[in-house]
Formats: C-alpha cells, sequence, structure tokens
C-alpha cells in the first residue's frame, strides 16, 4: 500500500491572522496568493532556473534543490510573506512618519541600540555561512551571471490600483459633497462629514486631482438689527495624517559603522565577542541581497536608486524570520532610500487619506524581494559539509612558527577536523600567533591538489578559495623553509 505524504501546511491557515490585519491594504491578496504553492512558485522563478542552469554557478548552489530544504518550502514562504506584509507596512509608517527629520539616522540609533546576545550573534555565525560557504559569495560573484528580470509591468499595477483608488475616493469624495450641501445637516454631524470630505479631497490632490473646495452653505440668521449671513467654508491643505511612530526611539544619536556594508570579493573573516554586532550582521545580508537585486538580476525597468530600498526591505525580512530585534531598524533605512527618491514613486493615497505610496511600491515588488529572502535564508540555514583528505594547519609567528599535518579516512567535516588541530597545537604552544589558517587536499592522478581551506583566526572560522589556500600554503612553505608535502600521501 503506497505510503501517503504529509499534508503541505495550509499557508491561509498559518497567515489567517495577518490576513485579517492587512485586509483593507490593496495588494494582499495578490501576496496570498503568490504562496499558494511554494515550491512551484519559487523553483519556477526565471532567476532560480537561470542559476542552477547556469554550469559554473550551479555546483555552488546545488544545495537549493537538495530534499531537506525542499521540505521547508512551504514553512519557510509563509514565514517571509507575513514578514514582508509586516516590514513593507512598518516601511510605509516610516515614509509618513513625522517624527524623524533623518530616517537614516533613526535606524543608526535603533541598530546600535540593539544588545548582542547569543542569539543575536548565533545569526551572524549564520550569516557568515551564508556569505562565506552556502552561496561562497566571492566565488559566485565572479562568475558573471545576469539574468533579466522584468518589473516594468510593476508600474503598471500601481497605476491601476492608484486608478481604482482615484475612483473610489471620488466616489466618496462626491457623496460627502453632496451631503454637506443639505442645509438641514447639524453642526456636529457637518463637522464630521466636512473632516471626511477633507481627508478624501486631499488624498486625491495628492493623487493629481484639480482641489474642489467644500461647499459653501449659507443660513440667514435673524437678529434684532436685521439678518447675518454665516458662510461655511474650509480650505484643506495637503497633509497625511499617518504619522505614527513605528519604533518609541527617542534619541538620534547616530553612529555611522552601525551599518557595516563588506567587499564581496574575498570571504569574511569572522569576529567574536562584543564585534559581532547586529549591524555587521545586517551588513552581510544587505551585501548579499544588493548583490542578487543590482548584479545578479537585471531589474529591467527599476531604477537603480530605488535597489538599496529593496536590499533594505529584504535584509529587514530576514532579520524578522532569524529572530533578530534588528528587523525594525532596517524599516527605516529603506523609508530613508524611498524617501530620498520620492519623485520616482507614484504617489498613492487611500481614502481616509493614508499615504500608501511606499505600500504600493513594496508590493509591486514582492516578487523580487521575498525570492531574495528566501534564498538567503535557505543559505544561513544550510551548513555545507566540506570534507578533504589531507589537512595542514599552519600558525603564523615571525620565530616560532606552527604547523600540523593529518592524513584521515573518512574525515568529519572539515571545520571539526581543523578546530580539533586547531585546539592540539594551542594547548602546546606558547608563544601568540597572528594568523591560523587550515589548508585542504585532495590526491588526484596521483598528485596533491588544494581544494580550499579556512581562516582559523576567530571561533567561526572563514571558508577560503583554492587560490587563497593555495596561496597561504605556499607562502608559509617558502617564508619558514618548509617543504611540502609535510606527510605521506596516503590515509593513516
Amino acid at each position: 500500500m503506497p505510503t501517503q505524504e504529509a499534508p503541505t501546511p495550509d499557508i491561509s491557515d498559518q497567515l489567517a491572522d495577518v490576513w485579517a490585519n492587512f485586509k483593507s491594504l490593496t495588494g494582499v491578496s495578490e501576496i496570498k496568493k503568490l504562496m499558494d504553492a511554494p515550491h512551484q512558485w519559487l523553483m519556477e522563478q526565471p532567476v532560480i532556473q537561470g542559476l542552477l542552469n547556469h554550469p559554473n554557478v550551479k555546483p555552488i548552489l546545488d544545495w537549493l534543490e537538495a530534499a531537506e530544504n525542499v521540505k521547508m518550502f512551504p514553512v519557510l514562504i509563509a514565514q517571509c510573506g507575513t514578514a514582508f506584509l509586516e516590514t513593507s507596512h512598518g516601511i510605509n509608517r516610516a515614509y509618513n512618519s513625522k517624527a524623524y527629520s533623518n530616517l537614516a539616522g533613526a535606524g543608526e540609533a535603533a541598530l546600535s541600540a540593539v544588545t548582542s546576545t547569543s542569539t543575536e550573534k548565533g545569526i551572524y555565525g549564520d550569516a557568515v555561512n551564508a556569505f562565506n560557504d552556502s552561496l561562497n559569495l566571492p566565488e559566485l560573484s565572479k562568475t558573471g551571471v545576469k539574468i533579466n528580470y522584468a518589473v516594468d509591468s510593476a508600474w503598471t499595477s500601481i497605476n491601476q490600483k492608484k486608478l481604482q483608488m482615484q475612483e473610489e475616493a471620488r466616489k466618496l469624495r462626491d457623496k460627502y459633497y453632496k451631503e454637506l450641501q443639505d442645509e438641514r445637516l447639524k453642526l456636529n454631524d457637518r463637522r464630521r462629514t466636512r473632516a471626511k470630505y477633507n481627508n478624501v479631497a486631499r488624498s486625491l490632490v495628492a493623487m493629481g486631482d484639480k482641489p474642489i473646495p467644500s461647499p459653501k452653505v449659507q443660513r440667514q440668521r435673524k437678529s434684532g438689527t436685521g439678518s447675518r449671513t454665516v458662510i461655511g467654508h474650509n480650505m484643506y491643505d495637503i497633509n497625511s495624517i499617518y504619522n505614527d511612530r513605528i519604533l518609541s526611539i527617542r534619541s538620534i544619536k547616530v553612529d555611522a559603522s552601525a551599518l557595516v556594508i563588506v567587499p564581496i570579493v574575498t570571504p569574511i573573516v569572522a569576529v567574536g565577542g562584543a564585534l559581532a554586532t547586529v549591524g555587521i550582521t545586517a551588513g552581510i545580508i544587505s551585501t548579499i541581497a544588493n548583490w542578487f537585486l543590482g548584479s545578479c538580476m537585471n531589474l529591467v525597468g527599476m531604477p537603480a536608486t530605488l535597489i538599496p530600498a529593496l536590499a533594505h526591505c529584504v535584509t529587514s525580512i530576514v532579520l524578522k524570520v532569524s529572530g533578530s530585534a534588528g528587523a525594525q531598524a532596517l524599516r527605516f533605512f529603506a523609508a530613508s532610500a524611498l524617501k530620498t527618491n520620492e519623485a520616482l514613486l507614484m504617489t498613492v493615497f487611500g481614502t481616509s487619506n493614508m499615504n500608501v505610496t511606499a505600500w504600493m511600491f513594496l508590493i509591486a515588488m514582492a516578487a523580487p524581494i521575498l525570492l531574495v529572502s528566501i534564498v538567503i535564508i535557505l543559505a544561513m540555514r544550510t551548513k555545507n559539509k566540506v570534507t578533504f583528505s589531507h589537512f595542514y594547519l599552519l600558525a603564523e609567528n615571525e620565530k616560532y612558527p606552527g604547523f600540523a599535518y593529518a592524513s584521515i579516512q573518512n574525515a568529519d567535516d572539515a571545520r571539526i577536523e581543523f578546530a580539533k588541530m586547531k585546539k592540539d597545537l594551542l594547548d602546546l604552544a606558547n608563544v601568540d600567533y597572528s594568523g591560523i589558517y587550515g589548508v585542504g587536499i585532495e590526491v588526484e592522478n596521483g598528485k596533491p591538489e588544494v581544494k580550499g581551506g579556512f581562516n582559523l583566526a576567530t571561533d567561526t572560522p572563514a571558508r577560503m578559495s583554492s587560490a587563497d589556500a593555495k596561496k597561504a600554503l605556499e607562502d608559509f612553505a617558502d617564508k619558514h623553509s618548509v617543504s611540502i608535502p609535510l606527510g605521506a600521501w596516503r590515509p593513516v
């Protein structure tokens, strides 16, 4: 009797509260529909297909098709969908906020205030793992892969939704206008109706309609000396009332180094302790996101100056799904990037005078944002096992260099083997080493070939390319007159 597969988690059930909270906002149903068939949606994306069909990229990213990752797709995409909606909503609030004149400064202050807990340090390690190992970004960036991803239809989508909202707003405006013309409308009711009218009218003016002031109403009032004409008229200014704070940050003391963007040409040398800040973690994730959105993907129809806003949105989603307290701070950076380029955005107001310009833009760009977020999170959770047959440990010291060699059958992950060798060396050493490296070698056609290695200077090993590992081994051998190989090329 054939075994039945476990049912796919019902995304609708998992996100019921989210849909309820956001049901009044345009575009939510499209995001929900996007996630109804998560595995199919992700693997059929042109970017994923282009990466996995590229001969130099597939060996790096083949883990995307691993069974254990495929099993994660439904739940992970549901989590990312939830985080995307909440993040987009938060960015829209920050975009409209009057509480901060310097949104980027608010983001820096928020990042600097996050404590580096054990959870945050774990997320930092995962980000380094994604950069150095799972994605191997230094090597991936050298492949020259470039995949067209048309997003020009997003502007059409925004415009269509804007036209729909304008039409609804005009109907409401006309309804309130007619009510205000009724002289029987009592004072308090008139005030409430006029406020509703002005809200709708403001949103229409902001979206390009000509201003139509609320109607004048004349009433004749008798007095002892005759009559007096009272004219009810209320002009208005364009002004969003949606200015809630998204964080209770009182101080905007800026730490300019809070968000640390890293270069992609070399692996990251991991740091430990208090140096592993949330700002550094966010910088690593932002670097990965920027590479995917700006270098790997050719976002046809997207002004390049808006890409940082998408990257910050991705970073916020990744941090939120990972459990980092830094997620909210990145919303300020995204809002700042959008505010700087507001002339490129299509202004959209809701009927309640809520400025939804940022929300509509991000919803229209949901597909690339979600795609990159999911890939980064999968990369952070994927721990690629690296194995070698021959191991060199090189410890740099001008007078007393240290080295160790091991040839191991059925070796464990190279990180574990090198960690053991490093511990044994340091237990015996009475000098300080300026650098410690692990170099892995395989024998091919009877000749030793360097296959990679790790910078072991910190508790989190940083992956080295085969070229860098080979250079480290040769430089060490030349400097200290050490012959290579340092042992027999056969397992012991």
